[in-house]
């Protein structure tokens, strides 16, 4: 089936949907797109600093530890909402390659979503004062979070709508734009003298919902607003994300939200600031893998569907080990920088910059999952590897909390991050191999510049000779797997050569 021309517009915009329906498509515009997101994802990491500097110099790390806690409830809410979300993406991109369109599918999450967000809103006198004891927060704040929770769901299902019709670039530019708005709000209430701990959470919420209506805006074409969908693509999308509801739920454990739980019974809400600042710090680290993750789905699931499955295969085994070994270094190198640039900007932050270079480590071990597993497993619709390794991690994660924080503080707090991160990506490498007999040759050893700095940092502060210590490891890795190191490049040159021509 193919497009209708009525609800795609103009000869040219149909021509270029028919086009971003083909795998060539990803490639010839890879660059293009992972250079927009990475330029979208620099207007969030600024925009993003900018609003934590302007909250901490105005009510403190205390009142930012009080903002952090809200923003951690809405995210545990939504844990319960959005296990659907990547369905969307998934058989969104299956549909648009096939007739154009999202429409069945759009429709379908929405008809899943939209009762689950509702029946979890009516619930709210169950969880919303469970949500307050545990991070401590004032009666007057669970507003702000209900609020919060509606606002990023649904922004949330229209960004998972865009993946669908493949409209990374799009996606971008609105998160950025979203992050803007929201240093905007808050420099209004700076100079209007209304900043506070609640009152900071409002600029949080009208952005994402702006966003929503000028996003659906912007992709009315890619579907019917004539809600249609069939039984069929209801039980597509419930048999995909079926298993991952209990991922959306145990992997809470897994998150810096049980972290935040945590921080706040046994330390304080300045503890919490200076933790939450590192952790954001590390997660805009995080997005560049994250990005590029973003686009491989879409890529993986449209070579499945032209029978170039292998190719996929091929790029887990021999090019993602030279991704993830490159960027353990980038982390490496991140850390470096972070040391002069979080004192310069944060001096009330003790503790933050070494926290940092702890965390450099999950980033380093997020890398295989994010660029290869993860879109490798939903690609092919293997969901329940998500629950698998959310058991894993969040066992991990809950018990090493218990175990380190009372004795070890942030340290320890951050250490359980990365070893749930640690389990999670040797889970994952012994179930794709023994389940799919995909080798992963040195993936694992990839990441060992960035966890010896780590250890080092944490256990003696010398910064400098940590970066020096990583850089002697990936020497020796490079030393032991020269072989595979050089296959990887050569299929890197390839690739380069097939996206030009």
């Amino acid at each position: 089936m193919n497009a209708d021309p009525t609800l795609v517009g103009t000869e040219a915009a149909t021509s270029a949907i028919a086009d971003r329906r083909s795998a060539a498509w990803d490639l010839r515009n890879a660059i293009r797109n992972y250079s927009t997101l990475i330029g979208a994802q620099a207007v969030v990491a600024v925009s993003s600093f900018a609003s934590v500097w302007l909250i901490t110099h105005n009510i403190g790390f205390e009142g930012f530890g009080g903002v952090a806690a809200i923003i951690a409830g809405a995210q545990v809410a939504q844990m319960f909402v959005n296990w659907t979300g990547i369905s969307l993406a998934r058989h969104g991109v299956e549909e648009f390659v096939e007739t154009g369109l999202i429409t069945e599918s759009f429709w379908a999450r929405t008809a899943i979503f939209l009762p689950n967000t509702l029946v979890f809103l009516a619930l709210g006198f169950l969880w919303l004062p469970l949500l307050a004891r545990g991070l401590d927060l004032p009666v007057a704040a669970m507003g702000y979070v209900a609020g919060l929770f509606v606002a990023s769901s649904v922004w949330l299902h229209v960004q998972y709508a865009m993946q669908a019709a493949k409209l990374p670039r799009l996606q971008g530019i609105m998160q950025a734009v979203e992050r803007v708005l929201i240093l905007a709000g808050i420099g209004s209430l700076i100079l209007s003298g209304r900043l506070d701990g609640l009152t900071a959470i409002a600029a949080y919420i009208v952005a994402p919902s702006l966003m929503t209506v000028i996003g659906l805006f912007s992709i009315r074409r890619m579907f019917s607003w004539k809600v249609r969908f069939s039984r069929d693509s209801i039980r597509k999308l419930a048999a995909f994300s079926l298993p991952l509801i209990p991922y959306s739920l145990i992997g809470y454990f897994s998150t810096n939200y049980l972290d935040a739980f945590f921080i706040s019974q046994y330390l304080s809400k300045e503890d919490l600031g200076v933790y939450s600042l590192a952790y954001q710090m590390n997660g805009i680290v995080m997005q560049f893998p994250l990005l590029a993750g973003s686009l491989l789905l879409p890529f993986f699931v449209t070579l499945r569907g032209s029978g170039k499955g292998e190719q996929v295969v091929t790029y887990l085994q021999d090019v993602l080990p030279l991704l993830t070994f490159f960027g353990a270094l980038a982390a490496v190198f991140a850390a470096f920088l972070m040391q002069y640039f979080i004192p310069l900007l944060f001096s009330d932050a003790d503790g933050a910059v070494i926290l940092f270079w702890i965390f450099i480590s999950s980033s380093a071990l997020a890398i295989p999952t994010l660029l290869g597993f993860a879109p490798y497993t939903n690609a092919i619709s293997a969901t329940y590897i998500a629950t698998i390794l959310a058991v894993v991690s969040s066992a991990i994660n809950l018990a090493a909390n218990y175990v380190l924080i009372p004795h070890y503080g942030l340290k320890g707090c951050a250490w359980a991050t990365v070893l749930s991160y640690g389990a999670s990506v040797i889970v994952v490498v012994v179930i794709l191999r023994s389940r799919f007999s995909i080798v992963h040759r040195w993936t694992l050893p990839a990441v060992l510049p960035a966890v010896a700095a780590s250890i080092y940092a944490s256990a003696t502060g010398e910064l400098g000779i940590a970066c020096i210590l990583a850089i002697v490891v990936a020497f020796v890795i490079v030393l032991i797997w020269r072989k595979a190191f050089l296959d990887g490049v050569r299929m890197l040159k390839d690739s380069r050569q097939f996206i030009s021509g």
